[in-house]
């Protein structure tokens, strides 16, 4: 196998450990793995927040402990990674797992969810430089039915949010948290514009 064909490999191996690493850590609450995971000028774009990846985690840190039997898995998939030199784009399926209470009723949320990444490594080591998450679709069922007051979907108001995440920006709205105005979700312009992005930024490796 050729020299060249060996370090893509490689590079495909340390960037596929870290879409895994990021997953673990910020399922536990480590910080400083999660923070580890980007470079010093890296960014994070979801639901929620498009800003620095400092500014991602200390959000993170700064949210009170999960009230007992609150929580929340990532699932993350095996990317699908594109590698020029020191520079790599990757793309993975994320499933989000998350139980909560929203006015006094348990609800399961799962989202799915793509994190597209454009990736750098600088001194040998890779790490994000920029994250987004692409919204495909999501749910909110009731752990028990009968918890569920007869008409409450019906009064949910969810109209102004994209199709692709409503339930999920309709809990983040419970929580004092607003929706980012530059979602990204599956087959909008905007991911169109992330991808060309990405196409870009491995172009000019």
């Amino acid at each position: 196998m050729p020299l060249e064909d060996i370090q893509t490999l490689i590079d495909e191996h340390a960037i596929t450990k870290l879409a895994v690493a990021w997953g673990a850590a910020r399922d536990s609450n480590d910080w400083e793995r999660l923070r580890a995971c980007y470079h010093k000028d890296g960014e994070m774009h979801i639901m929620w927040t498009a800003d620095s990846a400092d500014i991602f985690v200390e959000r993170l840190r700064a949210r009170p402990p999960a009230p007992p039997g609150e929580h929340q898995k990532h699932l993350v998939s095996s990317p699908d990674i594109r590698v020029s030199r020191h520079r790599a784009v990757s793309d993975s399926h994320v499933t989000l797992f998350t139980r909560l209470m929203i006015d006094d009723i348990e609800f399961d949320f799962t989202a799915w969810i793509r994190f597209y990444d454009l990736l750098e490594s600088r001194a040998d080591i890779w790490r994000i430089k920029k994250r987004t998450a692409i919204y495909e679709k999501d749910r909110m069922d009731p752990v028990k039915l009968s918890n569920l007051p007869l008409g409450y979907f019906e009064g949910i108001d969810l109209s102004g949010y994209p199709q692709a995440c409503k339930f999920m920006c309709y809990r983040h709205s419970k929580h004092g948290l607003s929706p980012s105005p530059s979602i990204a979700t599956a087959g909008s312009e905007i991911e169109a514009t992330i991808k060309k992005e990405g196409m870009d930024w491995v172009a000019t490796s």
